[in-house]
């Protein structure tokens, strides 16, 4: 069968395992930490690594923003929109810099997710606009941040 695959953030089935890794971690602060780390050391970007970058900058720009990421009018509720009601002490704000450094290397050169998206064609430039989204409403969080 086909893996999900769509360029929404959570339609691939290597977004969702990572999703469902954070959603299961004892320490989901340290995982996150561990995957913007991991994708900002080296050159090449594996797709799996760059899929749970986007998942990860996801959770951050959920919690900074409160971006929803369930399809409207589904009735299924993504993990990622209850997760901080369920988990009040964890705080992924401080990656916000580190998110979006990742995900401009997810779309950049060196990026198996990037090449994959691209042989793909037709969706590639909704798929390269939806990351580039991600990362305009994480870089204009600093601007929040300073009136705080």
């Amino acid at each position: 069968t086909m893996g999900a695959w769509g360029y929404n953030y959570f339609e691939n089935d290597a977004a969702l395992d990572y999703m469902a890794d954070i959603e299961t971690t004892d320490d989901p602060v340290d995982m996150v930490e561990d995957i913007f780390a991991e994708a900002l050391h080296g050159e090449y970007l594996d797709s799996d690594t760059g899929n749970a970058v986007v998942v990860a900058a996801a959770y951050v720009d959920r919690q900074m923003h409160g971006t929803s990421y369930s399809a409207s009018g589904s009735e299924e509720i993504l993990d990622i929109d209850t997760f901080f009601e369920r988990n009040p002490g964890v705080n992924f704000a401080p990656f916000r810099a580190k998110a979006v450094q990742a995900l401009r290397k997810v779309i950049g050169e060196g990026s198996e997710l990037l090449e994959e998206w691209t042989k793909n064609g037709t969706n590639a430039p909704h798929w390269r606009k939806s990351i580039e989204d991600l990362i305009a409403r994480l870089d204009e969080g600093r601007a929040h941040l300073r009136i705080v």
